[in-house]
């Protein structure tokens, strides 16, 4: 894809630096499905006169595949019964 720019122009590096992950962040976890197609988000940071421009881009990385989180199948422990139940002792068999 190709670069976006952002229209805000920062004072200092570290703020254009810190909005850059904030991008990130963001345009990741709209981006990824949690079945389906993956992105990686690239930033860049320019100076421009006196001042910091903060591009970004999606990359394609591929799709995930497995369990979409329908929870259909819940990884539930069988629930305990409290006295319902017996043990029978086996008995060695005599030979």
């Amino acid at each position: 894809m190709e670069w976006v720019k952002l229209q805000t122009l920062y004072d200092s590096e570290e703020k254009a630096l810190k909005i850059a992950r904030i991008v990130a962040t963001t345009e990741s976890r709209l981006a990824n499905q949690p079945r389906g197609p993956q992105y990686e988000v690239e930033t860049t940071i320019e100076q421009v006169e006196d001042k910091w421009q903060v591009s970004w881009r999606k990359v394609f990385v591929g799709y995930k595949t497995g369990c979409g989180g329908c929870q259909s199948c819940q990884d539930k422990l069988p629930e305990q019964t409290n006295g319902n139940g017996k043990v029978i002792p086996f008995r060695k068999p005599s030979v």
